[in-house]
């Protein structure tokens, strides 16, 4: 689990704490009140290079009450031009009630149907799952090594530890499929076969049909 130190602080002074380099925010759940809080822009960076939305945070407070939260990163403010952090939102959930949250998909290794042509179709960037927060992973892996042209990864095939995913069991969340130019090819060969097999039927046809006049006469 990674750790984050940041200050309790006065509401009011946002645009000044921005300007010597600190990010303004909030920590809040069911179980707490809300708590104005202060942390360093180096040490959000760090944290953002680490976690994702799904990995539990362990928040240490320090002010006239040191205080320790497990959170989950909730809402993130930027700047529209500097893209810089402006205000962060921590969520602390009950510790025993269970929640539902979106776990980042990643995948992993080079899959044997692209290098026959094929493209890996990701259909969920992010799976939600049913949970305790102790459980939820930070991220989801599948090695899609072995996926071959039309092979896909299920929900039924992934391991999700002692959390629930909230999608069918039989819902694709990998595939590998064929190019565009390649299925155009299948479909030019089956209709040639198609017509190929249309010309034979009646090439018979045609051979039978003197047959059949010579015995009505």
């Amino acid at each position: 689990m990674h750790t984050l130190q940041v200050k309790e602080r006065a509401v009011g002074n946002a645009r000044e704490l921005r300007r010597t380099g600190f990010v303004p925010g909030v920590v809040y759940g069911p179980s707490i009140e809300s708590t104005p809080i202060v942390i360093g822009r180096k040490d959000l960076q760090v944290l953002f290079s680490q976690i994702t939305r799904s990995s539990l945070i362990n928040l240490a407070i320090t002010g006239e009450e040191s205080r320790e939260f497990d959170v989950f990163l909730k809402v993130v403010d930027y700047d529209p031009i500097t893209d810089e952090p402006l205000h962060v939102d921590f969520y602390h959930p009950d510790v025993g009630s269970p929640l539902k949250l979106q776990v980042p998909v990643k995948t992993v290794g080079e899959c044997v149907g692209i290098k026959s042509g094929g493209i890996l179709n990701v259909q969920f960037n992010t799976i939600r799952v049913h949970g305790l927060a102790k459980d939820v992973p930070a991220l989801i892996t599948l090695d899609v090594s072995d996926l071959d042209m039309g092979d896909s990864i299920y929900v039924r095939d992934v391991d999700f530890g002692e959390v629930e995913p909230m999608l069918p069991q039989d819902r694709t969340i990998v595939t590998v499929i064929a190019p565009r130019g390649l299925l155009a090819e299948d479909e030019e060969v089956e209709g040639e076969e198609a017509e190929l097999a249309e010309g034979e039927e009646g090439e018979e046809g045609e051979a039978e049909a003197p047959e059949e006049a010579a015995a009505e006469e």
